[in-house]
């Protein structure tokens, strides 16, 4: 796994320094990543824009300790991974339906060669994965989250989950056979 860039630690190094224009410029880079990692995480767009900024004040805060042992973007991803579970814990009690109404690049690229009824089942297929992702319980769901959303490597959610690569592994199988019978029931299609 590639390590922080130059250019990327010569901005943490002025950040470190005071320079908010440096960190702003870190903000900017990661914010939408965060964000869309704190919403699949909740699925809830208040949540994630709460779980996004404590994580950048979090990483501000902490910005000495980061070491560049890992990439800068694994290490907020840590961060907010870690703020969205706490924020799920601390919620555990109610359950919120996820609003299909998030435009995911793929339903926004798929709806430009759909017909409007064609759009309408694709958004709402993807509400109920969505919901379907924000019942698993959240160890679960971070790694689902991370894989098949966010697209990171094994290696890289080992690293921001802190965990063994095997862990990583069985906790994606496990979740994708959870998800497998979920879907399975809702969308009538055999697992």
């Amino acid at each position: 796994m590639p390590g922080t860039s130059v250019e990327e630690m010569e901005i943490v190094a002025r950040a470190r320094g005071g320079d908010v224009a440096a960190f702003t410029a870190l903000v900017r880079r990661y914010e939408n990543r965060i964000y869309n990692l704190a919403f699949r995480m909740l699925g809830n767009a208040d949540d994630a824009a709460d779980v996004a900024q404590e994580t950048f004040l979090a990483a501000y805060e902490g910005l000495g300790r980061f070491r560049a042992e890992s990439t800068l973007y694994t290490w907020l991803y840590r961060i907010a991974v870690n703020k969205a579970l706490s924020r799920r814990r601390a919620k555990s009690s109610r359950r919120e339906f996820v609003p299909a109404d998030d435009p995911s690049p793929l339903l926004t690229a798929a709806s430009r060669f759909q017909t409007p009824d064609e759009v309408a089942e694709e958004t709402e297929r993807a509400g109920i994965v969505q919901d379907a992702v924000s019942r698993l319980p959240g160890d679960l769901r971070a790694v689902v989250v991370l894989r098949d959303i966010e697209g990171l490597e094994y290696e890289e959610i080992a690293a921001v989950l802190e965990l063994a690569l095997g862990t990583v592994k069985s906790r994606l199988h496990r979740a994708r056979l959870s998800l497998r019978g979920t879907l399975a029931r809702h969308l009538g299609v055999t697992p």
